[in-house]
């Protein structure tokens, strides 16, 4: 399965063989998109990644820009600017002046790829844990690049070149050692197992301390739904559950009764909120059986599946931008027969029927 990540300073992209998924904030609420790979969808990806960019940064990239090109015109010859291979280091450079909400889509999509699970809502907590570094990120190359440039640079300089030469051959240089050294990251070359380890030592160290910052919920929801959104496109087998094989036995079921009560919206009409988490309940109606009714909405199932409905839909107004949720739960789980909310309908019925002269048993 090849995959690779790209956050920007709305959120994230996941890419695939075929295909680009991307889910961004737009005002606070989640947008979610997946199109074909191809030149018109990168294109929109530049786009996004341009437009979300703080003005700071554009113009720090704008200014560095400007010393290259701009002094090399033919009516300025009283300096040349800076020489063209310092655009390499702008390029690779920018990993270090991420700005934060863009650190946190970062952190938020390593620990997507960091963990091992199923990536689903209901496991959201464990994701949360997993690893903000990753093995394949983009730092990597960062690294190789510098690494090479002051290796390079001792190299031609031990040589006899002046310091301004060695510096331009090693940085055009460099960019030929970006290639073979990711073969030896891969484990692709034989006996550099201490370089690989050297390499992802600083790029571990980058990546805790300046590219990526400790996600919130709205990022690891938004690097979720874009995993997601590409993984039901390319591999959906990745998203089912690993099976157990165990010794049969008959499914328990229980009840719960879940009112998910959104704090802090702009009116007191909750019902887009209600009809979203219907949306949600629909996607496990393959393992449960529920029923909305005026108060609350009635889920049956085994509880180990109903505690994960209970997660996502719990999310839910938190899509939305709220910071506030209180979710009441009522659970019947009975252990001594089988009951389910058409059987207990069933018994009340049978009882109302009776002869008013029974007694209550």
């Amino acid at each position: 399965m090849m995959i690779r990540g790209l956050s920007y300073q709305r959120g994230i992209f996941f890419m695939g063989k075929t295909h680009i998924a991307c889910s961004y904030h737009d005002k606070g609420r989640l947008v979610t998109w997946i199109k074909p790979y191809e030149t018109k969808t990168v294109l929109i990806m530049a786009k996004q990644i341009i437009l979300s960019m703080p003005l700071w940064f554009k113009a720090v990239v704008l200014a560095w820009i400007a010393l290259v090109f701009v002094p090399k015109l033919p009516f300025l010859i009283e300096w040349n600017g800076l020489p063209f291979y310092t655009l390499f280091y702008l390029m690779f450079g920018t990993h270090f002046m991420f700005p934060n909400s863009l650190r946190k889509y970062h952190g938020a999509e390593h620990k997507v790829f960091s963990d091992r699970g199923v990536k689903r809502r209901g496991r959201l907590y464990r994701i949360k844990k997993a690893a903000i570094t990753n093995r394949f990120c983009s730092t990597n190359i960062v690294v190789i690049y510098f690494l090479s440039v002051i290796s390079l640079c001792i190299i031609f300089l031990a040589a006899g070149l002046q310091v301004t030469d060695a510096l331009m051959y090693s940085s055009y240089a460099a960019l030929l050692f970006i290639p073979l050294l990711q073969f030896v990251m891969r484990g692709k070359i034989a006996g550099f197992k201490w370089l690989q380890q050297f390499i992802l030592t600083i790029s571990y160290w980058l990546q805790e301390k300046i590219t990526t910052a400790e996600p919130e919920h709205k990022h690891l929801i938004c690097a979720l739904q874009s995993y997601r959104t590409l993984a039901k496109e390319e591999f959906p087998e990745h998203l089912a559950a690993r099976k157990v094989m165990k010794k049969k036995e008959g499914k328990h079921m229980a009840i719960v009764d879940v009112t998910v009560i959104p704090i802090g919206t702009e009116t007191p009409s909750v019902s887009q909120y209600v009809a979203e988490i219907q949306n949600v309940l629909s996607s496990y109606e393959d393992k449960i059986t529920y029923e909305l009714t005026p108060m609350s909405t009635l889920i049956e199932g085994e509880l180990p599946v109903l505690f994960e409905v209970i997660q996502a839909i719990h999310e839910v107004p938190f899509k939305h931008g709220l910071k506030r949720v209180a979710t009441n739960i009522r659970i019947d789980d009975r252990r001594d027969k089988e009951s389910t909310m058409q059987s207990k309908r069933a018994s009340v019925e049978a009882r109302m029927k009776q002869q008013p002269n029974d007694s209550i048993k």
